[in-house]
């Protein structure tokens, strides 16, 4: 059974992943593992998927580039944003719309 949840785990993964295509960001962020604190990297941004790999710039500025194979995602609880886990590097978006749900 263990195999089945994982890949259901992944699928949904990536369809969660897919939805942010050309969403906006009102600010990017990087958490300290350590003390929990988060550093701006960018703001006034969006997310683009362009072979299977998304990337966030900001400000013409490409801050963020992983294969979408490699990131786990999360939304908020609040559904304002969303955390990206690449190893043990955690990223935070924050959506400009507040929501996941609706494209603007």
């Amino acid at each position: 059974m263990g195999l089945f949840k994982k890949k259901k785990e992944s699928d949904s993964n990536l369809a969660l992943l897919k939805k942010l295509d050309k969403r906006g960001i009102s600010y990017f962020s990087q958490r300290d593992p350590k003390t929990y604190q988060e550093r701006i990297l960018g703001r006034e941004g969006a997310f683009s998927i362009a072979d299977e790999t998304l990337i966030i710039s900001c400000g013409n500025q490409v801050l963020f580039r992983h294969p979408l194979k490699e990131i786990k995602a999360g939304e908020l609880m609040n559904l304002s944003g969303i955390t990206l886990n690449v190893g043990d590097e955690r990223y935070i978006a924050y959506y400009t719309d507040g929501s996941l749900g609706k494209k603007k």
